[in-house]
């Protein structure tokens, strides 16, 4: 997926600098650590536009043919067909929440947060709405009353692995790195396949220094999604750090590869200029 440069802010534990970037579907944050300007990419969960909704009403035909259209990246489309949905039926609370998605998509953090409001007024125990509006709330730095929104859809529904990963990289950004990891070992054993919070934790051991298990859960990832280009950046900088350059080199390029292939062209330069730094 396209990533887009966002924004960036410092944080005090080990002089972290956060890179919040935004895809289509999802969003990404980048970690860069000041000693080797490395950067380590972290994602954040979002549930995808889903197109198995029954269409039972006029609202409901427009609603189903919104997420079809944000599927295919059609943004305007999608809001659009959200906006008739809301006029025929104005307390379509899942109206909002999908156009509250394709405006974040869209990089309308206000306006994506305005509609998740309208839906959680509407539907006040829609766990997705909350942990969506976390997702507006971080990606604006706002990462207190982030985590009040992923707590509250983790109360609402306990066995939500998206929010405790993303509740965990929040907790990243305000130093609470053993908060972080008791969040994405949750989502973990929530589901043993979520190669993001595989990542993610590998970002958070990397942090503490180990990088022994930075680089296993960076593997564990790689397996699960053989085409995630963060997985690989990040286990070639943990390599580098390790002295190992040419198993650093070979996940650089792989990471570069796919960032290529993505059009995403931040982290392919990044990427790209560690390589250039690695090869001196």
């Amino acid at each position: 997926m396209k990533l887009r440069l966002f924004g960036q802010e410092q944080v005090k534990l080990k002089k972290i600098l956060t890179i919040v970037m935004v895809t289509a579907l999802s969003a990404i944050t980048s970690i860069s650590c000041n000693r080797n300007e490395d950067v380590l990419v972290t994602e954040i969960g979002v549930s995808p536009p889903n197109r198995r909704v029954v269409q039972t009403s006029q609202g409901g035909n427009l609603y189903v043919q919104g997420k079809n259209q944000h599927v295919r990246g059609d943004l305007q489309g999608a809001i659009a067909s959200y906006n008739q949905a809301l006029e025929v039926d104005p307390e379509y609370s899942a109206a909002y929440k999908g156009r509250g998605l394709a405006y974040f998509d869209q990089g309308d953090k206000q306006r994506a947060i305005a509609d998740y409001n309208q839906a959680i007024s509407l539907a006040a125990d829609d766990a997705e709405a909350y942990n969506s509006r976390g997702n507006a709330l971080a990606s604006l730095g706002d990462h207190q009353r982030a985590i009040a929104d992923y707590n509250e859809a983790i109360r609402i529904s306990p066995n939500y692995a998206e929010a405790y990963n993303n509740r965990g990289n929040a907790r990243v950004t305000q130093g609470d790195i053993n908060g972080a990891l008791d969040d994405f070992n949750q989502a973990i054993r929530l589901d043993s396949r979520y190669a993001i919070a595989y990542n993610n934790r590998g970002n958070a051991r990397a942090a503490q220094g180990d990088r022994e298990g930075a680089i296993a859960d960076y593997n564990q990832a790689i397996r699960l999604n053989s085409n995630f280009g963060p997985a690989y950046n990040n286990r070639g900088n943990a390599r580098a750090a390790q002295g190992d350059r040419q198993g650093a080199l070979q996940d650089l390029r792989q990471a570069a590869s796919i960032f290529d292939n993505q059009n995403n062209r931040d982290l392919y330069q990044q990427v790209m200029n560690n390589i250039s730094e690695l090869g001196q």
